[in-house]
């Protein structure tokens, strides 16, 4: 596993969509240098379709 496996949300609004949907994060942080908290989720095709509704949704 890298990087490229994980999806970072800073937007809160984009991470309760997700966990209506029932997408659980793996956890929540702050980034050190921002100091902006972010949600972190695994990719698969669950949180894709998510995503891609959610832009629907915010159109």
């Amino acid at each position: 596993m890298n990087r490229s496996n994980f999806h970072f949300v800073y937007n809160k609004n984009v991470s309760d969509f997700l966990k209506s949907k029932g997408i659980n994060f793996i956890c929540v942080a702050i980034e050190p240098k921002s100091q902006k908290m972010f949600s972190l989720y695994y990719i698969n095709s669950e949180l894709q379709q998510a995503l891609e509704e959610y832009k629907q949704y915010k159109n």
